[in-house]
């Protein structure tokens, strides 16, 4: 159990702490776009704004969920990647169908990645309150 808890808690600290590096490298993009108005920004500034963003929260979502999954394989809970994923995504969403489940010294991982889904779509909601802001932020100043 100690164990199980460790490693949940590097998981979810090494994940968080990524999708904020991740989060922050797409703030840094939106102010360098509004800033230079590269690309066609100045025109279609909402556009560029949602599909960073978009893009930033798939990938901070693909590589988490791939990451749990990629857990449990090595931790051997599952015998394919294919069970491996469909628990991660069902776990991180909060869904939770308890079609499959962990075996009893490792239910707590699916806890662990609940929170850190929680904690992650949290994350998504301020990065999308911060794009919405960035059209306005220029002639606020």
């Amino acid at each position: 159990m100690v164990f199980t808890l460790f490693i949940g808690s590097v998981m979810m600290i090494g994940g968080l702490g990524v999708s904020i590096a991740l989060f922050s490298l797409a703030v840094r993009m939106l102010r360098w776009l509004d800033d230079t108005k590269s690309f066609g920004y100045a025109h279609l500034p909402l556009f560029y704004d949602l599909t960073v963003a978009s893009l930033w929260i798939l990938l901070v979502l693909s590589g988490s969920i791939w990451g749990w999954a990629l857990l449990y394989l090595n931790l051997d809970l599952f015998n394919g990647l294919e069970p491996a994923l469909y628990f991660a995504i069902a776990s991180f969403t909060t869904v939770g169908y308890g079609d499959i489940v962990l075996e009893p010294g490792c239910r707590l991982l699916a806890g662990m990645t609940a929170t850190h889904g929680l904690l992650t779509f949290g994350l998504f909601t301020a990065f999308l309150v911060e794009a919405f802001n960035f059209p306005t932020r220029s002639k606020r100043r």
